[in-house]
């Protein structure tokens, strides 16, 4: 019998660009059924939501962003960007993340 488990095994035999498109097609368009009158395994909307619960950290902030972490560091003291902050670290809204990241691609184009 094929399991979760042993797929994934699979897929990480295969060379890394067809890796890629595995991924690529489940993020694009989930993960569907033998049949399209089937309903979709994996919902991506709920997929999402659930990702945006969880804050990222500076790392996968500034990886979200395309930054550094200095330079993510830089816009959470002018104000820029909204992050708490626990001890020495920060933790970043992921919602807020892709508000910022939309309208400062926005303002990106508009120059």
């Amino acid at each position: 019998m094929l399991t979760a488990q042993k797929v994934i095994k699979e897929i990480y035999l295969l060379p890394i660009k067809e890796r890629e498109k595995v991924a690529r097609h489940i993020i694009e368009f989930g993960i569907k059924g033998a049949h399209h009158d089937l309903p979709e395994i994996l919902d991506m909307k709920t997929w999402q939501d659930e990702i945006a619960t969880k804050p990222f950290n500076l790392k996968q902030a500034s990886e979200y962003l395309g930054v550094s972490s200095v330079t993510l560091r830089r816009w959470v003291k002018k104000g820029r960007v909204l992050a708490y902050k626990v001890g020495r670290a920060y933790t970043f809204d992921v919602k807020k993340l892709k508000e910022f990241k939309k309208s400062h691609v926005a303002k990106e184009f508009a120059k």
